[in-house]
């Protein structure tokens, strides 16, 4: 019988998961103890792509859940039967749907979600998609790369398709963090960090503890200097930071993510407050 312990690193994307695959796979690449790999570190492992779009395809009704679990069985299914490590870390934003979906794909599964403030993932979003090829191929072209808020259900048709891209990914934030964060009532183990204080100097040593203990995994010694350069940041090419956002962008997101924002403890700046005023 496999003893491996499978972990899911989710979030809406924009949230370090990169780094993170990279700083477990360096931190735990063997165990004396045990004479095998003490985790297998991966960020999006195998066809992790096509999972979404079906994913995105169910939750618009147009694809069976049957359909979806037989998928997940075809490209992905033997990662954790064929896994040698004590542990399988795959931080996967890919698979924010899957967990509460189909739990029972992953046996024993631990769930890690990352959230991070819906207006730095915005930005990052929208200078992200922007700046790498791939990147603009998936979000501007590819059908269902992204959920649908018209065929999931959520708005009507001429609210939904007269987004603009900006209103498009505060939805998304607001949708995938919903989704992810209904396991905080089911039976997988399920624990919710935010991005701002895993990655902030004053917290990030006491936050990994927290999600390393949840793993399972041993508390690693001397990580302070490790947070200083997370991978795959985005520039600000062409869309600033919320402090320079005009008051209708701000009431736009508020009215979109305010509820879950508030949930998380964002939003309670009075710079941020005193724009959704002026929008009014």
């Amino acid at each position: 019988m496999k003893n491996t312990q499978p972990i899911l690193i989710v979030s809406t994307g924009r949230t370090g998961t990169i780094f993170l695959s990279r700083l477990f796979a360096d931190l735990y690449p063997f165990d004396p103890a045990q004479g095998r790999p003490a985790s297998a570190s991966y960020h999006e492992r195998g066809p992790s792509r096509v999972i979404q779009i079906l994913t995105n395809l169910h939750f618009s009704h147009l694809f069976p859940k049957s359909g979806l679990k037989a998928a997940w069985k075809i490209l992905k299914g033997k990662e954790i039967e064929t896994c040698e490590a004590e542990f399988h870390i795959d931080a996967n934003n890919f698979l924010y749907g899957l967990a509460s979906l189909a739990p029972e794909l992953y046996p024993n599964l631990r769930v890690l979600h990352i959230v991070r403030d819906p207006r730095a993932y915005v930005t990052s979003q929208l200078n992200f998609s922007r700046q790498k090829r791939t990147s603009f191929i998936s979000n501007y072209l590819v059908p269902f790369w992204q959920p649908n808020p018209f065929l999931v259900g959520e708005l009507p048709f001429h609210r939904a398709f007269g987004f603009t891209r900006f209103e498009k990914y505060c939805w998304v934030w607001d949708f995938k963090n919903r989704v992810m964060s209904g396991l905080e009532n089911s039976a997988t183990p399920y624990l919710r960090v935010r991005f701002e204080d895993l990655f902030s100097a004053n917290h990030h040593e006491e936050v990994f503890a927290r999600i390393t203990d949840f793993f399972g995994l041993p508390r690693a010694a001397d990580i302070r200097g490790r947070f200083a350069e997370p991978a795959n940041t985005s520039k600000p090419t062409f869309f600033p930071e919320w402090q320079d956002w005009p008051p209708h962008q701000a009431a736009q997101l508020q009215s979109l993510c305010g509820r879950q924002m508030d949930k998380y403890g964002y939003g309670g700046e009075a710079k941020w407050l005193d724009k959704i005023e002026q929008a009014r």
